[in-house]
């Protein structure tokens, strides 16, 4: 075929093996070179640059080796390259300005755009594919049409130690030299950033995407920074490795940002984050690199995911993530999230949900080896399910402390069985060595996290009597909401419980304040919470009124028969009828003579006893309707 385009420059760009040359992929990429169709500028197995070759020289100014340009140009190429582009999009014939736009396996040392405006008024693709840069400065950059910048490295030289190292961001980014700078750029078109090799830290700090972004498959061997960005449509990250930490903190997303099958080898960093879509991180590995690719298998390749202070209106998906690190979604706001059959390599995972709001999804265990934990610190919780072996006592695997409930069903949740444990959901048995410990984290400013009050998980949370108490409170009120008068019966009995508990640790030790007044008015009400506990179960255990009410009456009629003094001439029979008797107060007549003190015993028997007979009214009918 005979190229309807085609430059003087002799550069010769052979089509790759993309198999070989992308082991990590799956297939042979779309967006690969070789395609036979007009504008595509490939003919005998290699494309053919479509520019003018400079000056005497064989080949145009964007493919000379760099040593090989004049002096007096090396600063000019990125200024050729938008005239270029301008030009090309005056051409009426859409094949010409196709062509004139592509810049396939281009070199740019140095591609310095900063404060300029790139393309406009064409669709056309400014064609960057398996181009080489340098030092990239395109700070509040303007690019107005489509940039495909697949296959592309980013700084050639020698890739980054093996060792992908623990520093971290810092907010202000000053610790970290981004030689590779898109920070506050506008992307008006589609980019491509398909199997792009980013070998140096990246910044495309509150850069503008206003269409999608394309990124399956890249590879960030240093650190990459998209904070407060704006993806205004599709943000396709599927299948990317970061090697180290991923920032997006404070990024929004307006669709679907999609993590699916990305690894990541430092803290990927979601902190305070806006999607109005779907945020997927499906299937994704934070304890191996991919087989195949720049990156080989390291013992210190171990990602962590943080999503602090996000709202998620969409859902937040985490099926099938291989993870070494805790996952912190803490203080945040999710719609949905999907947390099923996670990887934890055999070990015991963690995942902190305090004080985020869950409106529904599934928090599921792993499915083979491991265990994970849910620690549900102050969280309020909807319609969220559990899922696991119901053969493994999966309530223990869940701290529930202090969390809340709108629209939670106690009794919806086959997985987690609260008979197995009498109701005691309180009961969160792990080894406190398996939790992390945010004691030496710091706040915000000092380079990693956005909470200041942490509250670590393994010295912190405490479940003392007050809190084990609001506990109880607020799954009473959970499961009243949700029509569940079973559970909420249950849960009121053990918060009286622990409200009891509270009373008696005040009596023995109290305080300055209170006194000793203090102590004698909390003895007092521990006094009267035990015999409520003891006669009724609080209202919820009329057996116990009944048992109350047998015990009080043995007791009374053992007095009218043994007591000296009190004793008249009747049998132990006669003395048991009496007591009965007196307790319903409906007396036929003392057998034999009796005593005044005999009489008002049995009086005060008789007034106990209406008491008890309606108190088990009472809470037999309560329960009934329970």
């Amino acid at each position: 075929m005979t190229l309807r385009v085609n430059g003087s420059c002799r550069f010769r760009f052979p089509v790759p093996d993309y198999e070989a040359a992308f082991p990590w992929l799956d297939s042979p990429p779309k967006w690969r070179l070789g395609s036979a169709d007009a504008g595509s500028g490939v003919e005998d197995g290699a494309w053919h640059c479509p520019h003018e070759a400079y000056g005497d020289r064989d080949r145009c100014l964007f493919h000379l080796d760099p040593d090989e340009r004049p002096p007096s140009d090396r600063a000019n190429v990125s200024v050729r390259l938008v005239e270029t582009v301008a030009a090309a999009n005056e051409e009426s014939d859409p094949v010409v300005s196709r062509r004139r736009c592509q810049f396939v396996g281009a070199k740019f040392p140095t591609l310095d755009l900063e404060q300029r405006e790139i393309g406009g008024g064409s669709r056309e693709t400014i064609d960057f594919r398996h181009a080489e840069f340098g030092a990239v400065v395109c700070r509040k950059t303007e690019f107005a049409q489509p940039v495909d910048f697949s296959g592309a490295t980013f700084d050639p030289g020698a890739a980054p130690p093996a060792d992908p190292g623990t520093d971290v961001l810092d907010p202000t980014l000053e610790s970290v030299p981004f030689g590779i700078d898109f920070s506050r750029a506008t992307f008006s078109d589609f980019l491509e950033l398909k199997s792009a090799l980013f070998r140096r830290p990246a910044l495309f700090r509150e850069a503008q995407f206003d269409r999608a972004v394309s990124a399956g498959h890249a590879r960030f061997l240093d650190h990459a920074s998209f904070l407060a960005a704006d993806f205004d449509d599709l943000a396709m990250f599927n299948d990317a490795l970061f090697r180290r930490d991923a920032r997006f903190q404070a990024a929004r997303f307006f669709d679907l940002a999609d993590f699916k099958r990305a690894c990541f080898g430092g803290r990927v960093n979601f902190d305070r984050v806006l999607c109005e879509g779907d945020l997927e991180v499906d299937e994704s590995d934070f304890v191996e690199p991919p087989p195949d690719g720049p990156v080989r298998s390291t013992p210190a390749f171990r990602g962590s995911l943080s999503a602090d202070m996000a709202v998620v209106t969409g859902r937040l998906s985490l099926n099938r993530v291989a993870v070494a690190d805790d996952v912190r979604v803490r203080d945040a706001e999710l719609s949905r999230i999907r947390f099923e059959s996670p990887d934890t390599g055999g070990e015991t995972g963690y995942v902190d949900l305090s004080r985020s709001t869950v409106n529904r999804g599934t928090l599921g265990q792993p499915a083979a080896e491991g265990e994970m934990l849910y620690d549900l610190y102050r969280a309020t919780l909807g319609d969220v399910k559990f899922s696991g072996d119901a053969d493994e006592l999966l309530s223990t695997r869940i701290r529930i402390l202090r969390t809340r409930y709108d629209g939670f069903d106690f009794t919806d949740e086959d997985s987690v069985d609260l008979s197995r444990v009498d109701n005691w959901i309180h009961r969160f048995e792990v080894d406190p060595m398996a939790l992390p410990c945010y004691c030496g984290d710091g706040p915000e400013h000092v380079g990693r996290y956005i909470i200041d009050d942490a509250v670590c998980p393994r010295h912190d949370r405490e479940s003392d009597n007050a809190a084990l108490q609001a506990t109880y409170a607020y799954a009473k009120n959970g499961a009243d909401e949700a029509g569940d008068n079973v559970s909420a019966g249950a849960f009121f009995y053990r918060e009286m419980r622990f409200n009891r508990a509270e009373y008696f640790d005040n009596a023995l030790r109290g305080d300055a304040e209170s006194g000793v007044l203090g102590r004698v008015r909390n003895g007092s009400r521990w006094t009267r919470s035990w015999l409520l506990a003891a006669s009724t179960g609080y209202g919820e255990l009329p057996y116990r009124v009944v048992v109350t009410s047998l015990a009080l009456i043995g007791g009374f009629g053992y007095v009218y028969w043994n007591w000296s003094g009190l004793a008249a001439e009747q049998g132990p029979v006669e003395a048991l009828i009496f007591s009965f008797q007196s307790f319903i107060s409906f007396v036929l007549g003392p057998p034999g003579t009796t005593t005044l003190v005999q009489e008002i015993l049995s009086a005060v028997e008789g007034f106990v006893g209406a008491f008890l007979i309606a108190l088990f009214v009472f809470t037999f009918t309560r329960r009934i309707h329970r």
